[in-house]
């Protein structure tokens, strides 16, 4: 019995041995170790592979315990799209063996695409998770999406790509709220540097703290052509806020090589056109001050004059702004386009007085007029502003509508009741200012008499209801009256 089986177990051997003899040349010219699949058939010929079929798995075994054998790394392959005659398209799968046992670990797709870390990569190489070469690399850097770590701080001598949030660096907001973050580290005795581009606003740096770690110093803006962009003939000057600044911005200054202009530059991006006259070096379009003499040999040109003590002109003086400071008798016209400023008072049509101002006849102003005013009222709508008391014998107001309304048919005239209501929950009448509007914004004489109007004439109409109500009860009442004494 024992022989029987032997022989049985010997010849199951030989048989499974025959395609593997038959496939397998370990050496010669072209040693190689080949795997048949085919599927079994009910009849004599084996049926194809199809799609899904795995060709062949290579094991690495170990013995662990007794009777308890484990696999410690894999290679198989899997057929991954229709057979076809001629066509076998199948990729390779390597597997290695952790705490939990195998798991995948790469793989080489039917058309040539390496994943690591993933088995469908969609790259030539394709890694998931970090990498890292001693050598030199030729190639594209792979993007990280916001990693929670500005830098991997196991590694050394590196540049590392990352997509990051404007917010989570720190950096100004910006109709982009993502960009580029590139970190150098370049390992040894030196500082790590971040630079970060995506923004409207140019590109940003910063290298490591100086205290080391894995903190980082303030950002700072990389100037631009867009920061220190100018318009043609403009001197440059450093734009607030302060009190440093790293912007560029126009100054007021204009040189064209032959002239120079100071003030008059309209803000961009408007055209760099100032008026000036080619025969003079220097125009200056507003007011100028020394604090010193000057003496002026040719003719003077000056949109404003301003004089402390003496001035001496050995020429024609042309001014459209006249401050003098002690006093001037003028026996013509004074026409002035400019400032001017009289430290003594002024007497128009008659000799100065007592007063700063004394005008004998009538006065025009066609802007509005300030009387002891801090400052205008913030509504444009009012001319003439008082800091102080008026007297006055009479006052006409001209108001439009008159609240002669409130009589003609289908007036919202509301009831006593509802008026009751609305005191109760507002304090105050309907359509009258309540108090802390008077105390912010002052009291409208014309709309407070016209309102008053109105709630007089409301009040009347209710008065005239009452009375017409009134009557209609006593005429009952003597009805009343005259029905009983004939009852009796």
């Amino acid at each position: 019995m024992k022989k029987h089986l032997l022989f049985c177990v010997l010849a199951l051997a030989a048989v499974l041995a025959l395609p593997f003899a038959a496939l397998a040349q370990n050496a010669g010219t072209k040693p190689e170790v080949a795997m048949y699949r085919y599927n079994s058939s009910k009849t004599i010929s084996p049926l194809p592979v199809v799609q899904g079929d795995i060709l062949g798995t290579i094991h690495w075994r170990g013995l662990v315990t007794y009777g308890d054998i484990r696999s410690g790394a894999t290679i198989r392959s899997v057929i991954m799209q229709p057979v076809a005659p001629g066509v076998l398209q199948a990729n390779m799968i390597f597997q290695t063996s952790g705490a939990a046992g195998l798991a995948d670990r790469m793989i080489i797709t039917e058309t040539g695409l390496v994943g690591i870390g993933t088995n469908t990569p969609q790259f030539n190489l394709h890694t998931v998770g970090n990498t890292h070469t001693t050598g030199r690399f030729h190639g594209r850097i792979h993007f990280d999406v916001d990693q929670p770590t500005g830098l991997p701080n196991t590694y050394a001598d590196e540049a590392y790509f990352e997509r990051k949030s404007r917010t989570a660096l720190g950096l100004t907001p910006n109709v982009y709220a993502d960009g580029g973050i590139l970190s150098l580290a370049p390992g040894g005795n030196s500082l790590r540097r971040q630079i970060f581009s995506g923004g409207t606003d140019g590109l940003w740096t910063r290298s490591q703290d100086a205290g080391g770690a894995n903190s980082w110093a303030a950002w700072e803006k990389l100037l631009t052509s867009g920061d220190i962009g100018g318009r043609p003939n403009l001197t440059a000057r450093f734009l607030p806020p302060g009190p440093t600044s790293s912007t560029l911005g126009d100054g007021q200054i204009f040189d064209n090589g032959a002239n120079v202009v100071i003030g008059g530059i309209p803000p961009a991006p408007a055209a760099v056109l100032p008026v000036f006259n080619p025969a003079d070096v220097l125009t200056v379009n507003g007011n100028a001050r020394t604090t010193g003499s000057a003496t002026i040999d040719g003719n003077t040109n000056t949109n404003s004059l301003n004089v402390a003590n003496n001035a001496m002109v050995n020429g024609t003086t042309t001014t459209t702004g006249l401050s003098v400071i002690t006093s001037a008798s003028v026996g013509a016209n004074i026409t002035v386009g400019g400032n001017a400023q009289v430290a003594g008072n002024v007497g128009i049509g008659k000799a100065p007085t007592t007063f700063d101002l004394d005008v004998a006849g009538q006065s025009n102003f066609d802007g509005r007029v300030k009387i002891g005013a801090t400052n205008f009222p913030g509504s444009a709508g009012y001319e003439l502003a008082v800091g102080g008391g008026i007297i006055a014998e009479e006052v006409l107001v001209r108001l439009q509508p008159w609240p002669d309304y409130v009589f003609e048919a289908g007036y919202p005239l509301p009831s006593l009741s509802e008026v009751e209501t609305f005191i109760q929950r507002e304090k105050h009448l309907p359509g009258v200012a309540p108090a802390r509007e008077v105390e912010s914004n002052g009291l409208n004489l014309g709309q407070m008499q016209k309102m008053q109007m109105e709630k007089i004439e409301e009040l009347y109409l209710h008065l005239i209801a009452l009375e017409k109500r009134i009557q209609a009860l006593e005429a009952e009442n003597a009805t009343l009256k005259a029905t009983q004494q004939q009852q009796r």
